[in-house]
């Protein structure tokens, strides 16, 4: 499988809120950065384990969640991705009501190590009113 391939297989992975799908396209060292945001003003750093948590608490969250990939280069194991992600709330979350879609530009950048994603940095860039 290509990159490419391998990136968008993980994206279709991670909107499926299953961790069993997301799984096999983690490197047992993965390490994730979410770069400080509107959401996660401190940022964070995930390991496998804390992915599997972030993706149970996505599922509890999120009735549904896209990635429409607008833009990728790739450079043999990296990819960069530039997207559009809308979230759908399951139910009331902080001023929104369920229902209501969070919308975010992404800038995403994505290291592979055999096959499987081994790092990812984040740059979410909310809408101010959520989406």
């Amino acid at each position: 499988m290509s990159t490419r391939d391998i990136v968008l297989s993980y994206l279709r992975a991670v909107e499926s809120h299953d961790p069993d799908q997301v799984a096999p396209w983690l490197h047992p060292e993965v390490i994730v950065v979410e770069h400080p945001n509107r959401i996660s003003p401190a940022g964070k750093r995930y390991d496998l384990a804390a992915l599997r948590e972030a993706s149970e608490r996505g599922r509890a969250l999120l009735a549904s969640e896209r990635y429409e990939v607008r833009a990728m280069l790739v450079d043999g194991e990296r990819a960069v991705v530039q997207s559009e992600w809308a979230g759908t709330l399951r139910a009331a979350a902080g001023p929104w009501p369920a229902g209501h879609v969070l919308r975010a530009q992404l800038c995403s950048v994505f290291e592979l190590r055999d096959g499987k994603v081994w790092r990812q940095e984040q740059y979410d860039c909310y809408l101010p009113d959520g989406g």
